[in-house]
C-alpha cells in the first residue's frame, strides 16, 4: 500500500485476511462519529469499490439507435454522461441475451432464432451500445444474462449443448461484429431457480473452449441473480465443483447479504454484486412540492444512495447496477419512470439528466474503481422495507472508500430524517489525513427551481490535529446527500437543455420502410429496426421483397420462446404521445394461416400505456374479413368484410377526432364510435399490432385530422396544477400513472388548473361515484357525473373554449376524485424549425475526455406554433428519411 499509511496498511491487510469486521464491530458508539481510520481498509483485491454498473435490458435501451442515426452528436453526450468519467461513470455493462419475449419493458430481440442460424448481435440496441460504450471507457467490463432462451435451445434433445452454443455464437458474434470481449458471463436464468449443473457446465466449457477469437478460459462467471436471497452462496458451500465454476455471485433488490455470502468474499476470493437494483423513480421536477425535496420516499433518489451506501457494510457488496441508467424506451412502459437519464425525444435530439444523475455524481466523482473500503467509516442502520426493496427508517447512513495509491478518501452521507445531523469526523492512518475536505450537497429548494441547490460545493474545511487524528465537523441537512472529500472533480456545472428543445415529432408523418436518403448499411447496422419503433411483443423488421421493403412481424407460435413474464400479441409502436388528432393508415398483407379467422393484423394511434401491450383505439382485421375496433382491449364494434380476399394486401385506416373515431378497410368506412360518454384516451402513439403470423405491413402514413393535432402534457405535481382541502398527494405510485403521481381529493375539496389554450382534459383511474361542481373563468359552476375511468384514461374534458389563457376550478361535490394528469388542447406547441437539408452525414465521434467535456446538446430554435394550426404550418407532409445538419 503507497498512500495508506505503512502502519495502517499492515492492520487492513491483517484485517482483511481475518473475518470480515461487521458494521457494528466497526464502528464507534456514538454514530455521530465517522472514523475513517486507514488501517481498517479492507485491501482484498475482491472487496474494492466496483463502481457503478448498468443492465441494459426489457427494450430500455432501444431508442438510442435512433438518437445515434438522428442526432448522433446528442447520441454521444449520453453516452459520456453514462460511461465517461465527468458523468456516472459505468464501470460494468451487463446485456440481456434476448428471446423476443417480453421481459418487462418490451422486448429484446434474440441473436439466433433458430440453431441453424448464425448470431446477428446487430439485432437490439445492447451490442451495439457496448461497443460504443467501450470508446469512451475502455476499461468497461462486460456481463450478458438471459431472461428467456430461443425456443429451440428449451426444445432441444441436449439443452446444455444447445444453450452452449448460444453462448458461444453470441460471443463470437459480439467479437466478430464490434470486437468487443466479454469479461463476464451471467449463467442462471434472470431472477428464476438456478440449475446448478449448467452452471458447471458452462463454466467448464468455457474453460477449455478453443475455437474462439479470444481466451474464453478467462471470461469469469457470475452466478446468483435472485431476488432477495443470497440462497445462491449456500449451494456453493455444498458443491466444492460449484465454488470452483463461479467467481461472482449476485442478488437484486437488496442491500444487505448473509454471513455465508460474505464468508464467500472474505475466505474464497469471490465478488458479490448488488446485480440488478434500482434507478430512482421519483418526478423531483413535481413531487417537491408536496414533499419538501423531490428526492424523498420510497424509490426516490436518496432511498437509491442509501441502498448504495448499505450494500457494503451489510453486505459486502462491491458494484451496484442500475436498471436502467438511462430510459430509451416510450413512456408507459412497465417500469416507467425510472431511470438516471430519459432520451425518448430521438427526432430532437432532447435528452433530460434526472435527480438520480446528481445523485450518482456523489460516488462517480469522488470514488474511482478500485478504490478501498474503510471498515470503519461505512455504517448504515437503515432496514428492507415499503415495497420490499426500499430502505426504510435510515437514521445514520454514510460509507467511505479510499484511494490506496494517494491516500485520497472521500465519504457519502445521506439524511432522510427530518433535522439536521451533525457529524465529527476524526482520520488517521491516511498521507491525506491532514488535508482540506470538500462538501458537496444535493437536496431540494429553498423556493427556487427544484434543481437548484443540485451537486453544490457548499464549503471547504481544514482539519485540526487532536489525540492522534485530524478531525471536522459536517452538517448534513434533512433530506439531502452530500461527499465529503479530499478531490475535486473536474467537471462541476451540469445544466439540461432548455425544454423548448423538447420538440414535437411533427404530422404528417410517412416511413415507406425504404430509407433511401439514410447511409448505406443503415437498416443492416440496426438489425433490420425499423426507425422510432419499439416492441411489446413480437419483433418487428424490415425485410426486402420484391415489391420494395416492408415490416415484417418475425415471430410465429412454432418458435415463440417461453415466457418470462406476459407478452401480449406482437405490437410495436412510434412517434409522440403528444399526438391526438390524427390517423394512421397503413397497407397490411397476411402471411397464410391455417386459421384465418385467428390470423390478424391491426392498426391504432392514441397508444400511451405500453405496459398493457393493447392500448388506444386500433382496428383489428382478421385475414377471414372479420374486423373490431377496439378500445385498449376491449370491443366497441365489429363484423365481417363481404367478398374480402385475405390474399391480397388491405388498407387499414383509423381516425380520431376529439371524442370521434372512425374506422376504414380499404377506404371503406367500417364504423364511427363516440367516445363521450364511455372510456376516453386522449393523446398518445401510433401502434401497429399482429398475430403471431409473419405479416407484413407496407407504407405506414400519420396525418393530422382537423384542428388540435397535438396536446401539451402536464403532471398533476406540475405548478398548473392547485390545491385546497383534503387531497392526498402519492409522489410514488404506480408506474401505470404518469410520473408515477396521483392526487386524490375527497368532498369538498378544490383544484384548480390553468392552462393556455382552447379545453382541457383530466386523467387519471377514479370511480364512478364522483361528481364534480366545474366552474370555467370564474363563470357558473356545471355540475358532472364521472365515469368510471382506468390508468391514464380521461375523466373529465372541456373544450371550445376562446385561444387563450384559463383557469378551471373542479369542486369535488360527491365522492372522491383522483387526478394524474392533464392534457391540453389547442395550445401553443413546438415543432423543430426547418433547417437546410444535406444528402449525407458524418457521424460524430465520441470526445476525447481530456480535452472535451459534456455539453448540452444545442440545436436550432424551434418553431411555436399553434396546435389547431400546426398541420397547415408545416405545410407538406414530412418525411423523415433525409438527415438535417445539426
Amino acid at each position: 500500500m503507497k498512500r495508506i499509511a505503512a502502519c495502517g496498511a499492515a492492520a487492513a491487510v491483517m484485517l482483511s485476511a481475518a473475518a470480515p469486521v461487521s458494521c457494528e464491530e466497526g464502528i464507534a458508539m456514538d454514530k455521530n462519529e465517522i472514523i475513517i481510520d486507514g488501517a481498517s481498509a479492507n485491501l482484498n483485491e475482491n472487496m474494492r469499490y466496483r463502481g457503478a454498473g448498468m443492465v441494459s435490458a426489457n427494450n430500455s435501451s432501444r431508442l438510442l439507435l435512433d438518437y445515434k442515426a438522428e442526432n448522433p452528436e446528442a447520441y454521444w453526450e449520453i453516452l459520456r454522461y453514462m460511461f465517461g468519467k465527468e458523468g456516472i461513470g459505468i464501470t460494468h455493462l451487463k446485456l440481456e441475451m434476448g428471446s423476443d419475449v417480453n421481459s418487462s419493458s418490451g422486448t429484446e430481440p434474440s441473436v439466433m432464432r433458430s440453431a441453424d442460424e448464425k448470431a446477428d448481435v446487430t439485432r437490439g440496441a445492447g451490442y451495439q451500445l457496448a461497443a460504443d460504450a467501450k470508446e469512451i471507457n475502455p476499461d468497461l467490463t462486460l456481463d450478458m444474462l438471459w431472461w428467456s432462451e430461443p425456443k429451440w435451445i428449451t426444445d432441444s434433445e441436449d439443452v446444455y449443448a444447445a444453450r452452449y452454443k448460444w453462448y458461444k455464437g453470441t460471443l463470437d458474434s459480439a467479437y466478430e461484429t464490434y470486437e468487443i470481449k466479454f469479461d463476464y458471463v451471467s449463467a442462471v436464468q434472470n431472477e428464476r431457480g438456478a440449475d446448478l449443473e449448467w452452471v458447471k457446465y458452462l463454466s467448464s466449457h468455457l474453460k477449455t473452449e478453443t475455437d474462439c477469437p479470444y481466451d474464453y478460459s478467462k471470461i469469469k462467471v457470475v452466478g446468483g441473480e435472485e431476488v432477495c436471497t443470497w440462497g445462491f452462496a449456500d449451494r456453493m458451500y455444498e458443491d466444492s465443483e460449484l465454488m470452483d465454476a463461479v467467481d461472482v455471485v449476485g442478488s437484486h433488490y437488496t442491500s444487505s447479504s448473509t454471513a455465508a455470502a460474505k464468508k464467500l468474499a472474505a475466505e474464497h476470493g469471490k465478488e458479490l454484486w448488488f446485480s440488478e437494483a434500482s434507478s430512482p423513480m421519483g418526478y423531483s421536477q413535481g413531487t417537491y412540492r408536496f414533499d419538501g425535496s423531490g428526492l424523498s420516499g420510497i424509490n426516490g433518489a436518496l432511498d437509491i444512495a442509501n441502498r448504495i451506501i448499505g450494500m457494503y457494510p451489510n453486505g459486502n457488496m462491491t458494484l451496484y447496477e442500475y436498471q436502467p441508467v438511462v430510459s430509451a424506451y416510450y413512456d408507459g412502459a412497465c417500469y416507467c419512470q425510472k431511470q438516471l437519464i430519459s432520451a425518448c425525444d430521438p427526432w430532437s435530439g432532447y435528452y433530460f439528466l434526472d435527480s438520480g444523475f446528481f445523485m450518482s455524481l456523489h460516488f462517480s466523482q469522488f470514488i474511482d474503481k478500485g478504490w478501498a473500503f474503510v471498515e470503519s467509516g461505512c455504517y448504515s442502520d437503515g432496514k428492507p422495507g415499503g415495497d420490499g426493496h426500499a430502505i426504510v427508517d435510515a437514521v445514520y447512513s454514510y460509507m467511505t472508500a479510499a484511494d490506496p495509491d494517494t491516500g485520497d478518501y472521500s465519504t457519502v452521507i445521506t439524511n432522510t430524517t427530518a433535522d439536521t445531523i451533525d457529524y465529527t469526523f476524526k482520520v488517521s492512518a491516511l498521507d491525506k489525513a491532514s488535508a482540506d475536505v470538500s462538501v458537496w450537497e444535493t437536496r431540494g429548494p429553498d423556493g427556487g427551481s427544484y434543481d437548484e441547490n443540485y451537486f453544490k460545493k457548499i464549503s471547504v474545511i481544514t482539519p485540526e490535529e487532536k489525540d492522534g487524528a485530524y478531525t471536522y465537523t459536517v452538517s448534513v441537512k434533512p433530506d439531502s446527500i452530500v461527499t465529503v472529500s479530499t478531490v475535486s472533480p473536474k467537471r462541476t456545472e451540469y445544466v439540461n437543455a432548455d425544454i423548448s428543445e423538447k420538440t414535437v415529432l411533427p404530422l404528417p408523418y410517412y416511413d415507406d420502410f425504404e430509407y433511401s436518403d439514410y447511409p448505406e448499411g443503415y437498416l443492416a447496422s440496426r438489425g433490420n429496426a425499423p426507425r422510432y419503433t419499439t416492441d411489446e411483443g413480437g419483433a418487428f423488421e424490415v425485410e426486402s421483397t420484391d415489391g420494395g421493403n416492408a415490416l415484417v412481424q418475425q415471430i410465429t407460435e412454432d418458435i415463440k420462446a417461453k415466457e418470462w413474464g406476459w407478452t401480449p400479441d406482437p405490437v410495436t409502436n412510434l412517434g409522440d404521445d403528444r399526438w391526438y388528432n390524427y390517423s394512421v393508415s397503413v397497407n397490411a398483407a397476411f402471411d397464410p394461416a391455417e386459421d384465418k379467422a385467428a390470423n390478424y393484423v391491426g392498426a391504432g394511434l392514441r397508444y400511451t400505456l405500453a405496459c398493457n401491450g393493447y392500448s388506444g383505439y386500433w382496428v383489428q382485421l382478421f385475414e377471414d374479413g372479420s374486423w373490431k375496433l377496439k378500445a385498449n382491449n376491449s370491443d366497441k364494434a365489429g363484423g365481417n368484410i363481404e367478398g374480402f380476399d385475405g390474399s391480397v394486401s388491405h388498407n387499414i385506416k383509423i381516425e380520431a377526432e376529439n371524442t370521434l373515431i372512425r374506422a376504414y378497410v380499404d377506404d371503406v368506412l367500417l364504423t364511427e364510435y363516440e367516445s363521450d360518454g364511455d372510456t376516453f384516451i386522449g393523446a398518445g402513439r401510433a401502434a401497429l399490432y399482429s398475430s403471431y403470423n409473419k405479416n407484413r405491413f407496407e407504407d405506414i402514413s400519420i396525418m393530422p385530422v382537423g384542428n388540435d393535432v397535438y396536446v401539451a402534457r402536464f403532471d398533476n405535481t406540475d405548478p398548473c396544477f392547485e390545491y385546497e382541502g383534503e387531497w392526498d398527494h402519492n409522489t410514488m405510485s404506480s408506474f401505470k400513472n404518469y410520473k408515477r403521481t396521483i392526487s386524490k381529493g375527497s368532498k369538498d375539496s378544490i383544484l384548480t388548473v390553468s392552462f393556455d389554450g382552447t379545453g382541457f382534459a383530466l386523467t387519471g383511474e377514479t370511480g364512478a361515484e364522483t361528481v364534480l361542481s366545474v366552474s370555467i373563468d370564474g363563470g357558473e359552476a356545471e355540475m358532472k357525473g364521472i365515469y368510471k375511468t382506468g390508468s391514464r384514461e380521461t375523466s373529465l374534458r372541456y373544450g371550445g373554449l376562446e385561444n387563450g389563457h384559463h383557469t378551471a376550478k373542479i369542486t369535488v361535490a360527491m365522492g372522491d376524485y383522483s387526478v394524474d394528469g392533464m392534457e391540453v388542447i389547442g395550445g401553443e406547441v413546438l415543432l423543430p424549425a426547418e433547417e437546410p437539408e444535406e444528402e449525407t452525414v458524418t457521424e460524430t465521434e465520441p470526445a476525447n475526455e481530456a480535452n472535451e467535456s459534456v455539453s448540452p446538446k444545442k440545436s436550432a430554435a424551434p418553431a411555436v406554433i399553434a396546435a389547431g394550426a400546426a398541420a397547415a404550418a408545416v405545410g407538406a407532409a414530412v418525411v423523415i428519411s433525409r438527415k438535417k445538419k445539426k
